[in-house]
Parts: structure tokens; C-alpha cells; sequence
């Protein structure tokens, strides 16, 4: 083949391959959404197995042994009633109560993704630096959660934005209210909202794991990360997020 003749071949191959590959790139990654009911003082894996259905790696099960609950940065406050939670991760975490159980990576504010201003709440960002490791780690149960003492209250709403990108179908981003602590009321995000910041609003009105917790002392409202023991991903940021309750 004469040189020129081949050059041009080149440069033809290079033009066809050109739309396939921005196809390639445009394509969303999956995902998927749902409710699930859990129990903290059991093993996370079967319950979701018993209401989402067994994967197609097997029973999700996850490794033995636990790490203590990280100390909470500031007790209850007994005055906070019907308070204004308005945090975007720029500065004290003194607001929520963080647990890393199985693994003692979890979350924590990061500079290295935000939706406003410069930090958020990320799910690999306690004992990991996304800058040198932007994934998170296998065999996580990690939780962050906003204590609230709704007695007296009508109506509660949160509301916050977040960007996940997990293995679809394995790996979980919740957010869940829970009355006591124990039992948590939770919808879910698997997979990627493809480099998208999502606004979720959870009302009283409307959320009937909300409204049962109106009244109550000890409620609390926050996140979870949960992943399976292969594939790791970069994981969840959460920013911009608030909690209002009413009252008398």
C-alpha cells in the first residue's frame, strides 16, 4: 500500500471511530431506587436480601468483626426544639453523630466535592483522602445522623442534594429516619446519577416514617453507606442539606 494511501486509510478508521466513542462516553451508567425497612442491631446484608431479592453474587453477607461507634462531637440538645438545621459542610460536624461499623472508613466533610461552596458530607472521607483514594472501601457500614427532639411537632421536613456513584445493584447510599435509633425507615440510590447532584425533599405531610416520628424525643434523620465485599466505586456526596420542624 502506497504511503499516502495509507495515511488516508488512517484518518478514515480515526473519523468512524470518532462517534462511537463519544456514544461510549454519553452512555449512563445504571440505576436504581426503593424503600427498604432496617434493623441496626442485625446484619444489614440478609435484610436486604429479604426485601430486595438475593443478588447475582450470592447472599449479601458481610465480613465478621466491627469497629466501635465514633463519639458523637456533641451530646443532645435538649433546647433544639423545632430547630433549624441548615449545613453545608463547611465547618463543625457537631450537628450529627457518625458510626463506622466493619470498616473504619466512613463519612466525613471533604474538599474534594461540593455542590456549594467548598466542602461536603462524603462517604469514604473519615480515614481515607479522596485526593490520593477517591473510592470507597469494601465491606462498609457507615452512618451519619442529625438527632432531633420533635416532641410538640406538627410537621418535619428534610431535605438535601447528593451524588452517587456506587456498584449498581451491591453497593447502597440511604437516607433514613429512625424513631429510636435502632430501627431505620430508608429509601435508597444504587449506582450513579452520572456526575448529577440530586435534590431529595422527605415531608411529614407525605412521608408516613416521618410523621410518625412528629411527638417523639429521639428521632433522628441522616445517612447510611453500605458496600459489599468487591467492586468499589467513588460514593456518595451530600451537601446543602436541611432539616425544619413546626410546632406550637
Amino acid at each position: 500500500m502506497k504511503p499516502k494511501l495509507l495515511v488516508l486509510v488512517i484518518v478514515l478508521l480515526l473519523v468512524a471511530l470518532v462517534p462511537a466513542l463519544a456514544m461510549a462516553q454519553s452512555q449512563a451508567k445504571p440505576q436504581g431506587t426503593g424503600k427498604v425497612i432496617l434493623d441496626l442491631s442485625k446484619p444489614i446484608g440478609p435484610q436486604l436480601d429479604a426485601q430486595l431479592g438475593p443478588s447475582a453474587k450470592g447472599p449479601r453477607v458481610l465480613a465478621p468483626g466491627a469497629n466501635a461507634p465514633r463519639p458523637s462531637a456533641q451530646g443532645i440538645q435538649p433546647n433544639a426544639v423545632y430547630g433549624l438545621l441548615n449545613d453545608s459542610f463547611e465547618g463543625s460536624l457537631a450537628a450529627w453523630d457518625f458510626f463506622e461499623l466493619l470498616n473504619p472508613v466512613g463519612w466525613d466533610s471533604t474538599t474534594y466535592k461540593a455542590k456549594r461552596g467548598i466542602r461536603s458530607l462524603y462517604s469514604a472521607g473519615y480515614n481515607n483522602d479522596p485526593f490520593l483514594n477517591p473510592y470507597y472501601d469494601n465491606w462498609m457500614l457507615s452512618g451519619a445522623f442529625h438527632e432531633m427532639d420533635l416532641q410538640g411537632a406538627r410537621r418535619v421536613q428534610a431535605r438535601f442534594q447528593y451524588m452517587n456513584d456506587t456498584e449498581f445493584g451491591y453497593d447502597f447510599f440511604l437516607w433514613c429516619v429512625s424513631p429510636n435509633n435502632v430501627t431505620l425507615y430508608c429509601d435508597y440510590h444504587t449506582g450513579s446519577t452520572n456526575n448529577t447532584w440530586r435534590l431529595v425533599k422527605v415531608d411529614s405531610r407525605t412521608n408516613p416514617y416521618l410523621a410518625d416520628a412528629l411527638d417523639e424525643p429521639q428521632v433522628y434523620f441522616g445517612f447510611l453507606f453500605f458496600s459489599d465485599g468487591s467492586i468499589v466505586d467513588r460514593g456518595t456526596f451530600v451537601d446543602v442539606a436541611h432539616i425544619r420542624a413546626w410546632g406550637p
